[in-house]
């Protein structure tokens, strides 16, 4: 009786088109072959099989049902999620009939899962299937008698599973000889597969404070070759703040920025042959006073404006400007004092009692700081129609812009005298922020929505929902944040 000798090979190829080299990935599989032989000769009066040797077969022709043929092949490129690893089993030279083939197969599913297996014929299959657990083990077979042709057994299909760095799992197979005592030798080898190295930050975006340094940004360089020496490449796009970088030497870098405005850098790593595509970061500016809302209601013969902040930083104060045409703005108010730096919910107002004989005005806040610099908010557009016009016959809303960034409008008609409520909802229907509470007369209003919530934090991108309550009058419109 003589062991069978494994050799071990296995093919990848990319079945998701639409999302072609998304991530960086390391596949490295380990491929444990053990064949149980018998002396064929003794039972059936044939010649032995005792000279087989059990291979597992990487196909690079043809990845999807294999070339049925033993190309020696040792490695390949896994190109993302969805990346079939197609494995074909051999035993050659096979000169008896086999009885059958038992397979097994250890790994972890929530990184690779199971495709399909079937014999030489493509009609049986294996009867294999992904364990549940990482640590289990799933048996098939392949039933016999089986004579292979060219020593073609059948093959085992496993997809990569989006988002995973490394895969690891085990494939032994055994083949049993038409005859009845058993030899048994287990080998193992390692193969790898290496998709395209890439370049990915820990966060996109991070703020620089006045007069200080930003939070760390940290960028790390994953799929290079082992012992590849990494550099990288830093490109400063936009702003006039300015961007600290230092390489670490272990595949990342880091990154901080100082000074005023905002800065965008486009990080890109190299191993001296391949050079990732660019990850982009951005270092945006304090905003010197932090607007939770500002809206404009129209009453008998003016318009309200009211602000509310939920900080501010050296802040002098603001005026407020009006502009008929969205374009050209002039000061409305007299200087309106601020709290210089405070994390204290303040809330303002101001009534334009001149306001012009237009349709619609729009509105924005001019902040001052102590060192003289100006910004400017988001303006609002405030419709004057109820001045002139009949009055609203029905309840109803609109939002623009939709989809927006940084900011919408929320509008909304009352043909009575209502109490109103506008609260914005996240898509699992939790409360986000409560925008008005109060009685309205009858009319048509505006109230802007910044996305912020209702502690002044920020909102990610997404569906949102912003219901407005009018007395018996109810009305849900959906908002898209796109960052």
């Amino acid at each position: 009786m003589r062991a069978l000798v494994p050799l071990f090979f296995c093919e990848s190829s990319k079945v998701n088109e639409e999302n072609p080299m998304k991530s960086t990935r390391m596949v490295v599989l380990w491929l444990v072959a053990a064949a149980w032989l018998f002396t064929g000769t003794e039972v059936l009066g044939q010649t032995s099989n005792l000279d087989a040797v059990l291979t597992l077969d990487y196909v690079g022709a043809d990845a999807s049902t294999g070339n049925k043929t033993d190309d020696g092949v040792t490695g390949g490129v896994v190109a993302g999620a969805g990346t079939a690893v197609v494995i074909e089993v051999f035993a050659n030279p096979v000169t008896t009939g086999l009885s059958g083939a038992n397979f097994s197969l250890t790994a972890d599913n929530t990184q690779i899962t199971m495709d399909s297996a079937a014999n030489a014929n493509m009609d049986t299959p294996f009867g294999i299937k992904l364990p549940g657990t990482a640590t289990a083990q799933s048996v098939g077979s392949l039933t016999g008698p089986v004579t292979p042709t060219a020593g073609y057994l059948g093959a085992i299909t496993l997809v990569t599973v989006a988002d995973v760095t490394g895969v690891e799992f085990s494939v032994t197979v055994s083949v049993e000889l038409a005859a009845s005592a058993t030899d048994k030798r287990t080998i193992s080898q390692t193969m790898a597969f290496n998709a395209v190295p890439k370049a990915a930050a820990d966060v996109s975006i991070v703020e620089i404070p006045r007069g200080g340094v930003s939070p760390a940004i940290t960028v790390t360089a994953s799929g290079f070759p082992a012992g590849a020496v990494v550099s990288f490449t830093v490109t400063s796009t936009g702003g006039t703040a300015t961007i600290s970088d230092t390489d670490n030497g272990d595949g990342t870098l880091t990154l901080t920025a100082s000074g005023s405005g905002a800065a965008t850098a486009d990080v890109t790593a190299s191993d001296g042959t391949t050079t990732t595509a660019a990850v982009s970061v951005t270092f945006s500016e304090q905003v010197p006073a932090e607007l939770a809302s500002f809206g404009g209601s129209v009453l008998e013969e003016s318009v309200a404006l009211n602000w509310t902040t939920v900080s501010q930083t050296n802040n002098a104060g603001w005026q407020v400007m009006r502009s008929t045409d969205g374009i050209t703005y002039e000061v409305v108010s007299d200087f309106i004092p601020g709290a210089g730096t405070s994390d204290a919910v303040l809330n303002y107002g101001f009534k334009d009692s001149n306001v012009p004989g237009v349709e619609k005005v729009f509105y924005r806040l001019d902040q001052l700081d102590l060192d003289g610099a100006i910004h400017s908010s988001a303006p609002i557009e405030v419709i004057l129609g109820a001045r002139f016009l009949d009055l609203p016959t029905e309840f109803g809303t609109h939002i623009y812009p939709n989809p927006f960034n940084p900011a919408t409008t929320i509008a909304y008609d009352l043909p009575s005298e209502s109490a109103v409520s506008i609260v914005i909802y996240d898509a699992l229907g939790q409360e986000v922020r409560r925008l008005v509470t109060e009685q309205k007369n009858a009319g048509r209003y505006t109230v802007q929505w910044d996305a912020l919530d209702n502690l002044g934090r920020g909102v990610g991108s997404g569906v949102y929902i912003a219901k407005v309550e009018a007395g018996q009058f109810s009305a849900s419109q959906k908002m898209l944040l796109l960052k």
